[in-house]
């Protein structure tokens, strides 16, 4: 039998609210453009991408080849978009009735934009909290992605992290996928070589091991 992993890759895209004009632009054009115009050309490559609700609608209103771009990936089944909250806000500085709300209008946007219902969704700032899970639940949310430390501080091993985990709060049950660290710092600053034996050494011959790596674009 083969031996393998699986690679879950995902990409975050913010601008804050009231930015500069001048940077919502340079971004596109230095980051976001190019990455979207790369990844169409390899209609193998599959990614969860994660637009906060403001960037999303500026990309709308002033480049609309790129949600074009998006839409024709998202129906070839090489997109996956992630919902969140529309204006990135920190979910434990606010109430449950505004996290419910911030997460149910990026998703009714990404569906009315580009028809697709969003499950999977980037918290803001990576950050976690084990209550969150259920208004989180309560939107609609199937999964998150969170930072390995969390599970780290509860004693779990890196060996243990090749996978996701259940959670819940008061009934509410919601998957939870840890972000490999290693990965965040290996694929921007190693060799491909390098990245490729670390994935390698992670491999089993049930290949039924996960890496995730999810990153600011």
């Amino acid at each position: 039998m083969s031996s393998g992993v699986f690679f879950a890759f995902g990409v975050h895209n913010h601008q804050p609210l009231g930015n500069f004009e001048h940077v919502f632009e340079e971004a596109t054009q230095l980051a976001y453009r190019p990455f979207l115009q790369v990844l169409e050309r390899f209609p193998n490559i599959r990614v969860s991408l994660h637009f906060t609700g403001i960037l999303l609608e500026w990309v709308a209103g002033h480049h609309p080849d790129l949600v074009d771009s998006l839409r024709r990936m998202i129906e070839r089944g090489q997109i996956e978009m992630l919902t969140g909250g529309y204006y990135e806000p920190i979910l434990p500085m606010i109430p449950d009735r505004d996290k419910i709300g911030q997460i149910r209008k990026l998703t009714k946007y990404i569906r009315d934009l580009l028809g697709y219902d969003a499950t999977g969704m980037w918290l803001a700032e990576r950050v976690w909290e084990p209550q969150l899970a259920k208004p989180i639940a309560e939107a609609g949310v199937q999964y998150v992605i969170v930072d390995d430390a969390h599970f780290k501080m509860v004693g779990l091993t890196d060996e243990e992290l090749l996978g996701y985990y259940i959670t819940e709060e008061q009934g509410y049950p919601l998957a939870i996928f840890p972000i490999s660290e290693k990965l965040r710092y290996y694929i921007p600053f190693k060799l491909v070589e390098d990245v490729m034996d670390f994935m390698k050494s992670m491999t089993t011959e049930q290949g039924n091991r996960l890496l995730v790596l999810a990153d600011d674009g």
